[in-house]
C-alpha cells in the first residue's frame, strides 16, 4: 500500500495553524541538527605559534652565548629540560543562579536560597570557527638546566654560570648543573 502524499500534503496546506506548526518544527529540526556539525571543529587556538622543542631550542641558544660572555668559562655547551608544553589560560565567565525556596509550615515562615555557581568558556569567532578566547599563554616549566663548560673547574667560574641561569631562567639554584666539559 503506497502512501499518496500529494493527498496529504493538500489536507495539511488547507489548515493554516497546521501549516505554520510544520515549518516551525522542520525549521527546529534543520537548526538543531546544522548547530552538531560544528560541534566537533569546535578548537582553541594559541596566540603564538612557538613549538616546545623551538623554545627549548631558543633558551639553549640564548644562554650558551650569554655564558660564553662569563670571564674563564670558555667552551659551552648548555641543556635545558622542560617538564611541560606551552598551557593556555581561557577566559571564563562566572554564572550564578539563585533559587528560594518556600519550606513554611503553620508557625513560621523559612525560605531556603540556594546560589550555583557555574563557569564557562567565553567563545568567539575566528576565521569562521568557534574558538576558546585566551587570556594568557604560560611558557612551559622548565625543570632542569646542565652546563658544560670547560671554566668548570673553577670554583667562582661555577658560582658566575649557576647565578646567571637562576637569574635569566627563574630557576633555584639546585636545579641547575655545571660542569666540565671535555
Amino acid at each position: 500500500m503506497k502512501a499518496d502524499y500529494s493527498k496529504m500534503w493538500k489536507k495539511i496546506a488547507h489548515n493554516g495553524k497546521t501549516n505554520y506548526l510544520i515549518i516551525l518544527g522542520i525549521s527546529g529540526i534543520l537548526l538543531m541538527s546544522i548547530g552538531n556539525f560544528d560541534y566537533k571543529k569546535n578548537k582553541a587556538y594559541p596566540q603564538n605559534d612557538i613549538s616546545m622543542y623551538t623554545y627549548k631550542q631558543q633558551l639553549e641558544k640564548e644562554l650558551t652565548s650569554f655564558i660564553r660572555e662569563i670571564d674563564g668559562a670558555g667552551k659551552v655547551k648548555v641543556l635545558v629540560y622542560l617538564e611541560s608544553g606551552e598551557e593556555n589560560i581561557y577566559v571564563q565567565q562566572e554564572k550564578s543562579v539563585n533559587t528560594q525556596k518556600n519550606n513554611s509550615n503553620e508557625s513560621k515562615e523559612y525560605y531556603d536560597t540556594q546560589t550555583t555557581y557555574e563557569n564557562e568558556y567565553v567563545i568567539v569567532k575566528k576565521s569562521g570557527e568557534d574558538a576558546a578566547l585566551i587570556e594568557k599563554t604560560m611558557q612551559p616549566t622548565i625543570k632542569g638546566v646542565a652546563v658544560a663548560c670547560s671554566g668548570a673547574d673553577n670554583i667562582s667560574v661555577v658560582s658566575a654560570v649557576t647565578g646567571s641561569v637562576s637569574a635569566a631562567l627563574g630557576v633555584p639554584t639546585h636545579k641547575i648543573f655545571v660542569t666540565k666539559i671535555r
